[in-house]
């Protein structure tokens, strides 16, 4: 009895520490394979072509979040992996149970060979993720700590879901520019530091703020975009001449990214930094134009978030997880470009049409039934983007010069377009409409005009009728798709 309970805590110990971290061929040979998977974990980031919204790009945000936070637990323990001695892309599958636990981690390329027309292998291999033995096992040291200590949100599945991102390993050397200084080097070893009015310090790896920027006096662009860094002094808002900074897709959280007051940046890139609020400091930047905070998730916007901001021209909050507009945003009376990209917003508000400088207006890929019924108040309105949502009419429109509204639900032209005078360009595409549009031929001013998978296109009594009307779009001069 003594020896069965010894047997049972030992099955029990483990199956408690199996090993998590996979080779995808071992994996799918010695766990299960990939139809098998799939079952278990269906992926989050693959795009389905029933689905008119990509699941990849509403998961971008989430899935390079990850791809940083691996890096920098690999940094941590020592391994760079842009400093290993040999270079790869491998490709890693997280199978995640729904509270955002990781039980497995699966790295390499499927076991298949790439042959050519023959039907020879081809050798050496299109895809080579072998690594040598020594990386493989610091690899796989830091892969079974990150499944032990890092979690995924809970909230992006109700079941198991595998999700899956690139790993590159070794050297990625950055291209060499002439006109601007690129690389930490450079910045050091500059003589003239005063003359410098632009750096250009992205994509190299960068595990903290260099301080060698102070050096330059009269800087106006820093892109510091695609590194490591976690932190931004509040000093560098305060660099006197300074313009635009990018500091997007560096892992910063909301406590780490502070401003001091300044009348001089006009333009900043905060996208991909994994912020889920607002920079409470943000508003000291009163003379910002432009603001990108897309692609990251907002938890939610408090009463106060742009209630400075009220020089704004171009606001993105693309894949920014949204379920409605932030009221304060609609408060913005300079706002010209407005982008609401992938996300889930199901009604767009009636404010949104008091905005009198609103030139550009983008809430495609959204759960859009319908659009606001003043939307024609919007008198600057010239390019509404649209498409990939479920109207199925349009209200009276501004004389708009670019409209979008493909793959939506529309069963017969909304006779609204007909009314753009202004109109250059015009996508329609993949409706279900049965008539052909002849009344397109009145425009005067269009350029373009994309029409295809509608329901007119595959009527075989329509064909005439629809290649007559292409004929003579073409004889003035306008592209038809």
């Amino acid at each position: 009895m003594k020896n069965l309970l010894y047997l049972f805590l030992l099955v029990s110990f483990a199956s408690v520490a199996q090993q998590k971290v996979y080779y995808t061929p071992v994996f799918e040979k010695e766990v299960f394979g990939i139809d098998e998977s799939r079952k278990r974990y269906p992926s989050l980031t693959v795009i389905d072509i029933n689905d008119d919204k990509s699941k990849a790009i509403m998961m971008d945000a989430v899935v390079r979040k990850i791809a940083n936070d691996f890096n920098l637990i690999a940094t941590k323990q020592g391994l760079a992996l842009h400093k290993l001695d040999e270079k790869k892309m491998i490709p890693v599958e997280l199978l995640v149970e729904a509270d955002g636990t990781i039980r497995y981690f699966k790295y390499g390329y499927h076991g298949f060979t790439i042959a050519n027309a023959k039907g020879v292998a081809v050798n050496p291999p299109v895809f080579n993720d072998t690594l040598n033995t020594e990386n493989t096992r610091k690899l796989k040291t830091v892969a079974e700590d990150f499944c032990r200590t890092y979690k995924l949100p809970p909230n992006l599945s109700k079941n198991n879901f595998s999700i899956g991102f690139i790993l590159n390993i070794g050297p990625q050397p950055k291209k060499a520019s002439k006109m601007f200084i690129w690389n930490i080097e450079m910045a050091e070893a500059c003589d003239k530091p005063d003359t410098v009015e632009t750096l250009m310090l992205n994509n190299l790896f960068l595990e903290s703020f260099p301080k060698v920027v102070f050096r330059f006096k009269n800087l106006k662009t820093l892109d510091l975009s695609n590194n490591y860094i976690q932190k931004i002094p509040k000093a560098a808002s305060a660099m006197p001449h300074l313009k635009f900074l990018s500091i997007s897709g560096n892992p910063i959280n909301n406590h780490k990214l502070k401003f001091k007051k300044n009348t001089h940046l006009k333009d900043l890139n905060i996208q991909y930094t994994g912020i889920s609020m607002m920079p409470r400091t943000l508003a000291r930047n009163q003379k910002l134009e432009i603001l990108f905070l897309g692609n990251n998730r907002f938890d939610k916007f408090r009463k106060r978030d742009f209630r400075k901001l009220d020089s704004l021209r171009a606001l993105n909050l693309y894949n920014a997880g949204l379920y409605e507009v932030p009221m304060n945003v609609l408060k913005l009376k300079k706002l010209e470009e407005l982008d609401l990209y992938y996300n889930n917003l199901k009604k767009l508000p009636d404010e949104i049409c008091n905005m009198p400088n609103l030139k550009t207006l983008a809430v495609s890929n959204n759960e859009l039934w319908s659009l606001p019924v003043n939307l024609a108040k919007l008198k600057m309105l010239e390019t509404l983007y649209a498409h990939h949502n479920r109207l199925t009419e349009l209200p009276t429109l501004p004389d708009l010069k670019l409209l979008h509204v493909g793959h939506n639900l529309f069963k017969t032209f909304p006779e609204q377009v007909y009314e753009l005078q202004n109109i250059v360009e015009f996508d329609i595409t993949h409706n279900q409409i049965k008539e052909v549009p002849g009344q397109l031929r009145k425009f005067q001013k269009l350029q373009r005009v994309f029409i295809e998978g509608n329901d007119f296109v595959r009527i075989a009594a329509k064909k005439e009728e629809l290649t007559k009307l292409v004929t003579d779009l073409e004889k003035k001069d306008i592209l038809v798709r």
